[in-house]
């Protein structure tokens, strides 16, 4: 008996082990999926917004260079800035990507925050506590918006 109870004790021990290994490579693959979509999604922003940028920036330049070959020499040496694109085209595009990349940056955090307490709970059997995670996603989020406008202000100066 003594054998036969050490084989049922270890027995049980495996399959709950692996229920909850399976259960943690759902959670896990669930979890990249989100990942993956989130990436995705923001290189696509980012690709549309840049071109664009880059379509304008190429206008202005374009419009500037024909401008000056109509004025002539003497107009573009009086005023040479006047012909240039604007500040606001080549920044614009900068301040985006960081807007996006923060964002993206949170929104990951969150995932693989998420995910990791979920994970916990399962293998701990004690349920996820969703107010703190929030808490350090808003917490996150915060000082993530703080450096990008400390960013923006200093790249538009």
């Amino acid at each position: 008996m003594n054998l036969q109870s050490v084989v049922e004790g270890v027995k049980g021990r495996v399959e709950n082990l692996s229920a909850n290994s399976q259960k943690v490579a759902e959670i896990s693959i669930d979890s990249l999926k989100q990942a993956g979509d989130i990436v995705v999604e923001s290189f696509q922003t980012l690709v549309t917004d840049n071109t664009t940028a880059a379509k304008d920036l190429y206008s202005a330049a374009l419009t500037g260079f024909e401008k000056a070959k109509s004025d002539g020499l003497k107009a573009v040496a009086a005023d040479p800035i006047s012909y240039l694109p604007t500040t606001e085209l080549l920044v614009s595009p900068f301040n985006n990507t960081f807007t996006v990349f923060s964002k993206t940056g949170d929104e990951l955090y969150q995932v693989v925050k998420t995910s990791f307490s979920t994970i916990q709970a399962q293998l701990t059997g004690k349920p996820v506590i969703v107010a703190k995670t929030v808490k350090t996603v808003k917490t996150a989020a915060k000082k993530a918006t703080a450096t990008v406008k400390k960013t923006a202000t200093k790249a538009a100066k």
